[in-house]
């Protein structure tokens, strides 16, 4: 693994493996990304996902500071996490093995 191979993402006070992210966005009915979720059959990578979305509602994904993760993901690259305990807060697998 490299140190700046994206392995989680920071989200409403919580950290959540690429697998486990695109699950946690508001995605519902009402909710702040309505409509947003992928389709049956649809396939992404979890960077795509995320970029789509971010574009559709105006956020600068480059720019992380001028979004909070309360309200869009941020990245969690490796060389941030120091230790296998670091777990989602989702599925609980570490974000980095063991």
């Amino acid at each position: 693994m490299k140190s700046y191979d994206i392995v989680g993402y920071i989200f409403c006070a919580d950290i959540y493996c690429p697998d486990c992210i695109i699950d946690a966005l508001p995605t519902g009915d009402g909710q702040a990304f309505d409509g947003w979720s992928l389709g049956e059959g649809v396939r992404m990578t979890t960077e795509e996902n995320l970029t789509e979305v971010a574009a559709a509602f105006g956020i600068d994904r480059n720019d992380e500071g001028s979004f909070d993760s309360g309200d869009f993901p941020k990245v969690v690259f490796a060389e941030w996490v120091e230790s296998s305990d670091e777990r989602c807060g989702h599925c609980h697998e570490s974000l980095i093995g063991s």
